[in-house]
């Protein structure tokens, strides 16, 4: 029995000796330069004795640990550095395009659609489309290269084309050139068969040229006949027949088998319908052909020059030619049926 106590005791004291766990307390971090003094705990001891502090040296945590790593900061991740940048060189404003020097356009009212080389090209509410004009621009510079090789002469200037609302009655006309203000109108609606307009165009640009080559004032009191004729001839690659053959030549011929030929003298303030007017320019055109193919353009261009007004028939054949109107007029017609 009194083993049996002395064994109970001994196992009391070991149970509450010095505490083997941890409290919150323990985790928390210490001071830096602060030594923490020696703690006072209280031992538990057995009803009806008091006990005696003493001081308990604290003991080391169970928990091994090791030694602190050195604070190593983790580079950032690597960033994708953009290409540089390629910087454009410096562009220069780029040169307007060239114009026909010489004698400048005029300048216009109404809306400027198109300009190239030799011409501004303007338009009114009504007339053709700007879509259209600038459509047949280029188309109109070679029309002018054309007149210039058939002329032998080329402008001395640049020109102002407006178009206008078309016009309406008997005598109503497509185009008018105004060579001395370098101007030409043109009277078209806006959807108008851009190849129409040009085949126009290119016998107005002869007026011009006449202009610049013959000058002023030979060229306002030209003769009626040579003035329209030589333009009729001159733009005839824009006016062929099926066959390829100039439809000047066509018409004529077919005139004098049906036996209507106008005479050369015809005048259009008698008479301005446009069949009218269509068919003596056709005939005028043939006749300037005559003229060219049996005199020459020396010759030509001396009648042109010798004129004393717009009527048919005002040139000095006579003093040019040695014959009348009237007789170069017969030996035409004649010429006409061996061309036939």
């Amino acid at each position: 029995m009194r083993y049996f106590l002395l064994i109970l005791l001994t196992l009391g004291v070991s149970g509450c000796g010095t505490p083997t766990g941890f409290s919150a307390a323990s985790f928390e971090p210490a001071v830096a330069q602060v030594q923490p003094a020696p703690v006072a705990m209280a031992t538990v001891v057995p009803a009806g004795r008091v006990a005696q502090p003493r001081p308990v040296t604290p003991v080391a945590s169970a928990v091994p640990t090791e030694a602190p790593l050195p604070l190593v900061e983790e580079p950032p991740p690597p960033t994708e550095v953009p290409p540089p940048t390629e910087v454009p060189p410096p562009t220069e404003t780029p040169a307007p395009p060239p114009l026909l020097p010489g004698v400048p356009a005029p300048i216009l009212t109404g809306e400027l659609a198109m300009r190239t080389y030799s011409i501004d090209f303007y338009r009114l509410p009504g007339g053709l489309s700007a879509s259209t004009i600038q459509a047949l621009a280029i188309p109109a510079e070679y029309a002018i290269i054309s007149g210039t090789l058939k002329m032998n002469s080329g402008l001395k200037g640049r020109i102002a084309i407006r178009f206008e609302p078309p016009q309406t009655g008997p005598c109503a006309i497509r185009g008018l050139t105004l060579s001395g203000e370098r101007t030409i109108r043109m009277f078209y609606e806006p959807d108008v068969d851009p190849n129409r307009v040009l085949a126009i165009l290119a016998h107005e640009f002869i007026h011009q040229l006449q202009h610049d080559y013959y000058g002023v004032p030979e060229h306002f009191r030209s003769d009626i006949i040579l003035l329209e004729g030589m333009a009729v001839w001159a733009s005839y690659p824009y006016f062929l027949a099926e066959d390829g053959r100039p439809l000047y030549h066509v018409r004529t011929q077919q005139a004098r088998r049906d036996g209507t030929l106008l005479p050369l003298t015809t005048s259009l303030d008698a008479d301005c319908r446009t069949t009218t007017r269509v068919n003596i320019y056709d005939q005028w055109g043939s006749f300037v052909e005559y003229l060219l193919l049996t005199y020459g353009r020396e010759k030509l261009d001396a009648a042109y020059r010798d004129s004393r007004g717009r009527p048919a028939g005002s040139a000095n054949y006579r003093g040019v030619y040695g014959k009348p109107l009237s007789q170069l007029e017969a030996e035409w017609i004649e010429w006409l049926a061996t061309e036939d």
